[in-house]
């Protein structure tokens, strides 16, 4: 939720307003464990009461989660899917949570009584370290300098692992030493851009090995013996129904082909269809190998199945999926060449045109030839609203030229061809 002030200076310190949308009344009760006492104010929105959590991530000092009391302020109605805090107190409930401010930030809040911890720890003082003075006007060779000593000295990522590191390992958790001085120093890396100040981590807090749950292939691991590290282990092991994913195979290709995906004239156009299907894949399969994924759905989705000492998420998620748009895009400008919105006649032949060189049994393996590669199937989908519009408007001529029965004969004539 976003952080708001409240303006009407009711609150009390300690004291915060909550009132969330739901529906139905999904809200008041969590798969039948519990309900929280709220007030309804009208048949969308409900008024948390009680005792709430209240943090803002990145949340590493134990002091960074709040444990606060919502209240009802009938003043403060017009203020939903928010939570609000007090003017009033010795220091601002934001800036407790992660030395944060009310410019945006967004807030987990929590008002689960078993995840309400019984106590909660004094907040981290995040008064940040007084920035570099000048005595004279800054020159640019002083801003490359500052530009450069920020790129090396970006420490944020490196904290933040050692922390997980080490809140997993330790017996005390978020609140042993080492996890205390590592969010100090992440309060300092945060302010570096502002204040010049880096935060220089010192040998003793240096990481040798992750937990298995971090997926760090290219690092030395251990086995995570805490709670995040046996639940890491549980769904890794639990594989659902489908998760391993065929491979399309000719047989695959003499079953699976649709002869609805046809339209007049599409044949004019198989030529250019396999040309720039070739292209695809190869672009595609070259995307795959770069970034160490296995099959289209992997590079489709930007998820990963097993890890890949090739793939970060964090980092190559965004490029995999602008690649992907990419490629789409040069398929879609072949559709659309004849400028007129894609709606022709001939773009639709395009269309299933792409599907017959994808789909149907006698081009299968014509692509990737020496490559090694799967055959591809996800070219033609790069016009699907073309593809969806085909198959219902086939659909729809069959209705009206068999009836009923009719139909059911003509589709087991089709099937039977094939067996």
């Amino acid at each position: 939720m976003m952080g708001c002030l409240d303006e009407t200076r009711i609150l009390e310190y300690g004291e915060v307003f909550v009132q969330v949308s739901y529906i139905g009344n999904t809200m008041y009760r969590l798969n039948g464990l519990h309900t929280f006492h709220a007030r309804e104010t009208d048949q969308r929105t409900v008024v948390v009461k009680g005792k709430v959590i209240v943090a803002k991530n990145p949340c590493l000092h134990p002091g960074d989660i709040r444990i606060l009391t919502a209240v009802d302020v009938p003043d403060l109605y017009h203020m939903v899917d928010c939570v609000v805090f007090p003017q009033k107190g010795e220091r601002p409930h934001p800036n407790e949570c992660s030395g944060s401010d009310l410019d945006g930030d967004i807030y987990f809040v929590c008002w689960d009584p078993v995840l309400i911890p019984p106590s909660q720890a004094s907040p981290m003082e995040y008064t940040a370290a007084p920035s570099e003075t000048l005595d004279h006007e800054v020159k640019i060779e002083e801003v490359q300098e500052y530009f450069t000593n920020y790129i090396i000295n970006d420490s944020l990522g490196v904290i933040s692992n050692a922390h997980t590191v080490f809140a997993d390992k330790e017996l005390m958790k978020a609140h042993s030493p080492p996890c205390i001085e590592l969010a100090k120093l992440f309060s300092i890396a945060v302010d570096f851009p502002k204040t010049g100040v880096p935060a220089e981590i010192p040998p003793h807090l240096y990481v040798k090995e992750y937990p298995d749950f971090m997926e760090k292939p290219d690092k030395e691991t251990y086995i995570s013996k805490g709670v995040i590290g046996k639940l890491f282990r549980a769904v890794k092991d639990h594989l659902p129904p489908g998760y391993h994913i065929k491979s399309f195979t000719k047989e695959v290709a003499r079953k699976s082909y649709d002869p609805d995906m046809e339209v007049d004239g599409f044949m004019d156009y198989i030529d250019d269809a396999m040309f720039f299907k070739e292209n695809y894949d190869f672009k595609l399969g070259n995307l795959m190998e770069h970034y160490g994924m296995m099959n289209e759905a992997e590079i489709l989705t930007g998820s990963l199945m097993k890890v890949s000492r090739k793939f970060n998420k964090y980092r190559d998620g965004e490029a995999v999926r602008l690649a992907v748009k990419s490629l789409r895009k040069e398929v879609r400008a072949w559709f659309d060449e004849d400028n007129d919105g894609g709606k022709s006649a001939a773009s639709y032949a395009k269309a299933s045109a792409c599907y017959h060189v994808t789909y149907h049994q006698d081009y299968w393996g014509t692509y990737n030839e020496g490559l090694k590669r799967n055959h591809f199937v996800s070219f033609p989908w790069c016009a699907y609203d073309k593809l969806i519009t085909i198959k219902k408007e086939n659909m729809a001529r069959r209705r009206v030229a068999f009836p009923p029965e009719a139909h059911l004969s003509h589709q087991m004539e089709q099937r039977l061809r094939f067996l």
